[in-house]
């Protein structure tokens, strides 16, 4: 299905969104009634509004370009846990998350409010990532010569509570865009739009940290002396974000509670949640997203080790690859809008599909300790962070939009659905790095050479599979669509043919009756 071809729900109907003064009108351009009459043009949503839909998620995500990124760097180069202890930590965090999510989701369907359902939840999970975020990047606090359960589960208890916050403007924010509009062209733009503002709230970050390492530290490995430069940012990121979020609360209007149940009554469309377990392709773009977040987000983890441990770079390399990373896909997302549009959603997934196997391969086949050779060598591993980024962008954009097809008319259990995609994600990134730390093979606080092959081969190999994973899963969400919709044309056709023949049959019957009447038994024609 490509971008034009309209809004459509899980049951494959049209959307249309009745007129209100808080909800924007959308008709499918093929819903015309029998007389001919034109169809009232699609009301867009105006610029402001989309940007102030965008800077929702801008402290969600420089929190996860801080948390995917230098997480386990900062628990293991800075604070000297162990590889095992700093995937367990980063684990529970994933855990924590995937739990809260179809949780929030849930409450957040069900919530009303006045101030709006999705942003009341939006302000208290701000609320809880404002007041934990910051504690997890200093060291922990009275921890001096105790043992190390006490400090995981110091750690532990800052981190769960961020998850838990971090999880309830995820979704809110997510489940807000089946709500703001109905037609698919516009959820791609916010989408975009919303992944835009991603990349730029990371390149803030990565640029931060450029800057911070390269003016404050002279040697070339992170250190625990660094300790400092991790807090800092984290605040930083507080006071940012907090701006971003009041940008979105006074910008943002809400669909109301009243209204919004009076369309999906009046639509009879509208998913009970638990109904959702019985569709399959619930399951197959679940499985797509899970797929997707795991490329994305293990090359985020892994990417910084590999140009330290692997080529051996300065480190001023942490912040400069995930920068070209998020620039490439920020330029991409500015193109996503007409790409879908032009060529659909499955080619243009599979076509982000290629860009990173491409860039992995690249990844794999790059010699090690390159500091030792020609300079300019040095820089050629930076082409392949920019296939990385654009093609992660695509198929992060590209999977979010099928998320909000599957949704389609049935807004009032959006959240629970984003809720559910979300628990998929979070807990097989969290189990996927807990695996991989846990077999890592440097067990010392530090790292040894052994650490240069075995995250050339991560990166290859796990995000690798999960690209071809998704490929499957998405081949067989084609399939799915291509046998429900010969379904349905079999269906169109067949009870046609049955109605003109009970049409018959009745015109025959009264005619009779009335000829009974009159004593002549002529059928009335």
């Amino acid at each position: 299905m490509t971008i034009g071809d309209g809004v459509h729900g899980v049951d494959g109907s049209s959307c249309t969104l009745s007129k209100s003064s808080s909800i924007i009108n959308v008709r499918d351009r093929s819903n015309s009634n029998s007389t001919g009459e034109t169809n009232r043009p699609v009301q867009k949503l105006s610029l402001i509004r989309k940007l102030a839909y965008g800077t929702g998620h801008v402290f969600n995500d420089m929190c996860a370009s801080m948390w995917f990124t230098y997480l386990i760097l900062f628990f293991h180069m800075v604070l000297r846990l162990n590889n095992a202890y700093a995937g367990l930590l980063l684990l529970i965090g994933q855990v924590a998350d995937a739990s809260a999510t179809p949780t929030v989701g849930y409450l957040c369907d069900k919530t009303r409010c006045r101030y709006g359902r999705r942003k009341i939840w939006h302000l208290a999970g701000t609320v809880m990532v404002a007041c934990s975020f910051f504690f997890f990047w200093h060291g922990c606090l009275g921890c001096r010569g105790v043992q190390i359960g006490y400090t995981v589960l110091y750690f532990s208890c800052f981190i769960i509570l961020f998850q838990f916050g971090w999880a309830a403007v995820q979704i809110s924010h997510l489940s807000l865009i089946p709500e703001l509009t109905r037609d698919e062209n516009e959820r791609v733009g916010l989408n975009a739009i919303r992944y835009a503002f991603t990349i730029l709230a990371s390149l803030g970050v990565f640029v931060a940290v450029l800057l911070l390492l390269a003016k404050f530290s002279d040697n070339g490995r992170i250190e625990p002396d660094d300790e400092w430069l991790f807090s800092g940012m984290a605040l930083g990121i507080v006071i940012v974000g907090l701006v971003f979020s009041m940008l979105f609360h006074l910008g943002t209007r809400e669909p109301t509670t009243q209204a919004q149940n009076l369309l999906d009554s009046s639509e009879g469309r509208t998913v009970r949640w638990y109904k959702w377990f019985f569709k399959p392709n619930f399951y197959i773009v679940a499985l797509i997203y899970m797929c997707t977040r795991l490329v994305v987000n293990l090359t985020q983890v892994y990417v910084p080790l590999y140009m330290l441990d692997t080529l051996a770079l300065h480190k001023t390399s942490v912040a400069i690859a995930p920068l070209v990373i998020f620039m490439a896909g920020f330029v991409m997302t500015l193109l996503l809008k007409t790409i879908n549009k032009t060529i659909g959603r499955y080619f243009t997934y599979t076509l982000g599909l290629l860009a990173v196997w491409v860039s992995l391969v690249c990844i794999f086949i790059y010699p090690e300790h390159i500091e030792f050779g020609p300079e300019w060598q040095n820089y050629m591993i930076y082409g392949a962070m920019i296939l990385l980024g654009a093609g992660a962008s695509t198929l992060l954009v590209t999977s979010l939009s099928m998320v909000a097809d599957l949704i389609g008319c049935s807004v009032g259990s959006s959240a629970f659905v984003y809720g559910v995609m979300s628990f998929a994600d979070k807990l097989s990134n969290g189990v996927a790095i807990q695996i991989i730390q846990a077999l890592h093979p440097c067990k010392a606080q530090t790292c040894c050479p052994k650490c240069a092959g075995y995250y050339r081969y991560i990166l290859a190999f796990v995000p690798g599979g999960a690209a071809v994973t998704a490929f499957v899963f998405l081949l067989f969400l084609l399939l799915v669509k291509l046998l429900k919709a010969k379904a349905d044309r079999s269906r169109r056709s067949c009870p046609s043919r049955k109605w003109v023949h009970r049409s018959v049959q009745a015109t025959d019957s009264a005619s009779t009756t009335i000829s009974h009447t009159s004593g002549e038994k002529t059928p009335l024609i």
